[in-house]
């Protein structure tokens, strides 16, 4: 009996040391969980990467975090979620990532680095959302983090006093902070992945442009987003714009850049995250109101974008992408416009050049008296009756998706002067993100982000387990990235003996992955028609404009 309770007591000493990390900051303690398929991996969550970006850090780029002494409990799910609207438990101190890595005696693992999504404005990296379970049966490490959000990291006077950026700042600490401590996780700081999806999908392009992210990366995957997206990037003089208006209505005199800053910082983070609610033009539209931005490259500061991706596009990392996209994006929008039988708001009946503008992001790019045209091109090319009416459903999913994701996801494409894979998610999974954004019983199809319930457990989605198509058709997505973050020579299925996937080249038949089943094939060129119809609509960029008149003018062009 004795022997039975020293043998217990080494075995508990060797699993508290082996969960026990020590990284450049300090010591970390994990725990053990179990892959889907019953693989022993370590959770590390909850790790601080930046200081907490509160009082005079607020509005500022992320600073090195401060090490700690003794050693950090992360075998608790964090509740430290970046400050947002609508979310009860989150916090202006939420710079945490976490790490997952399988229990290996091989070291140095490929890493994989998750950008959440939710229009630059929404979202965390926690695992209740993205858990790393189905990665975890891989031979890689997953590290996700939390960024800042809306106004507090996307607020910007396009000068050197609110240059703006912060949440895409706080990516490049994570992603520096990879580069310094991944090695202790068993992670290779030299095969680092980025990838997310929606605003993730654009954070991860955006990467690619910048100059502050050389080198801290090796391969992306842009899932359902891309940098070149209207709705991903600020025309320049809007961003001054908003800033403007958030002042005006917390009462803040706007004289000067540094007027805001010190006004905004005696403000609470709740109310200013609040005031995004005042912005809104139709319903909660634009959705995306505070986002990436041109900032000035010669002012001596670190600058993340010098160039605007739209109209001068630079790419600084030339590293392999695969872009993809579902094949019914605009589902989730198009859920909460229709309810179970008619389409709920007539209003886009009466006002649809106008409020189309605002749901595309197209009004900031374009002359006023263009929009009437393009709204009407647009009505007849997805609406041959003319109108929006309670079954034209399908048509203005097709209308978005194609809008807001198809086309600027294939410009991204072209653009590329490295290595690009295309895909086209196209499977009905049995949990679909429609049913969170309406009340819409119609069949709106594989929407925007429904890729995720193939990636990662998500039991605020669902908690129980997949059935067995949706089981195959995971594993088949799990194995098409791995073998992309850990080949030279991705294939169709992600084995060793798949047909290789084709390279993304623009022309009359490239070739795009159809993943519609367990068995996923090369198809010829699905997107280039509607692709050619959004490319030749009248747009012209909106330069330097001022800020004049009363603020329900103002929101109604913001």
């Amino acid at each position: 009996m004795r022997c039975i309770y020293i043998v217990w007591i080494l075995f508990l000493k060797l699993v508290c040391c082996e969960l026990e990390v020590r990284i450049a900051d300090g010591n970390l303690k994990g725990k053990v969980l179990q892959s889907r398929d019953g693989r022993t991996y370590y959770s590390y969550t909850g790790i601080p990467y930046a200081k907490p970006p509160i009082g005079e850090l607020r509005f500022k780029a992320p600073q090195p975090v401060e090490p700690w002494n003794g050693t950090l409990d992360a075998s608790r799910e964090s509740n430290k979620i970046c400050i947002q609207i609508n979310v009860a438990d989150n916090d202006e101190d939420c710079l945490y990532l976490n790490v997952f890595t399988p229990k290996v005696d091989k070291k140095f693992l490929p890493v994989m680095f998750w950008i959440h999504g939710g229009m630059f404005s929404l979202g965390h990296g926690g695992p209740g959302n993205h858990g790393p379970e189905y990665f975890m049966d891989k031979d890689v490490l997953l590290v996700s983090i939390n960024y800042r959000l809306g106004v507090l990291g996307f607020l910007s006077t396009e000068d050197d006093v609110i240059p703006g950026n912060y949440g895409m700042k706080d990516q490049v600490m994570a992603l520096r902070w990879v580069q310094k401590n991944i090695i202790h996780f068993n992670g290779d700081p030299s095969q680092v992945t980025i990838f997310g999806g929606s605003a993730g999908g654009a954070s991860t392009g955006f990467h690619m442009l910048s100059p502050m992210s050389k080198g801290l990366f090796h391969k992306v995957i842009l899932q359902s987003g891309s940098p070149v997206c209207k709705w991903a990037v600020s025309p320049i003089g809007l961003p001054r714009k908003r800033a403007h208006a958030v002042a005006l209505i917390a009462g803040c005199n706007f004289d000067t850049s540094e007027d805001i800053l010190q006004c905004l910082r005696k403000l609470s983070a709740d109310y200013i995250i609040d005031l995004q609610n005042r912005l809104y033009a139709w319903l909660s539209h634009p959705c995306i109101q505070f986002n990436p931005v041109v900032e000035n490259c010669n002012s001596g500061q670190e600058a993340f974008l010098c160039h605007h991706p739209i109209y001068d596009f630079k790419q600084e990392s030339f590293v392999p992408a695969i872009f993809g996209l579902n094949s019914a994006e605009g589902g989730l929008f198009v859920a909460s416009l229709y309810n179970s039988t008619s389409l709920m708001y007539t209003e886009l009946q009466t006002y649809f050049n106008r409020i189309l503008s605002i749901m595309l992001f197209y009004n900031q790019y374009t002359r006023p008296e263009d929009l009437d045209e393009i709204g009407e091109r647009v009505l007849k090319e997805y609406f041959p009756s003319g109108r929006l009416d309670d079954n034209t459903h399908s048509n203005a999913v097709n209308m978005i998706g194609d809008g807001c994701f198809a086309h600027c996801i294939v410009d991204m494409a072209k653009k590329l002067s490295s290595p690009v894979y295309s895909y086209y998610y196209d499977y009905q999974n049995e949990f679909s993100y429609n049913k969170l954004f309406g009340s819409c019983q119609k069949s709106l199809g594989v929407t925007h982000v429904d890729e995720l319930n193939s990636l990662f457990k998500n039991n605020n989605l669902n908690s129980n387990d997949l059935n067995a198509d949706n089981l195959k058709v995971s594993r088949l997505m799990v194995n098409i990235w791995y073998r992309f973050v850990t080949s030279e020579t991705p294939t169709i299925d992600g084995t060793d003996t798949g047909t290789d996937w084709p390279k993304f080249t623009y022309d009359e038949q490239f070739s795009v992955l159809h993943i519609d089943s367990a068995q996923p094939k090369i198809i010829q060129n699905p997107f280039d028609e509607k692709y050619k119809f959004w490319n030749q609509l009248p747009y012209s960029f909106r330069l330097n404009q001022t800020m004049s008149g009363k603020m329900e003018d103002i929101k109604t062009e913001l």
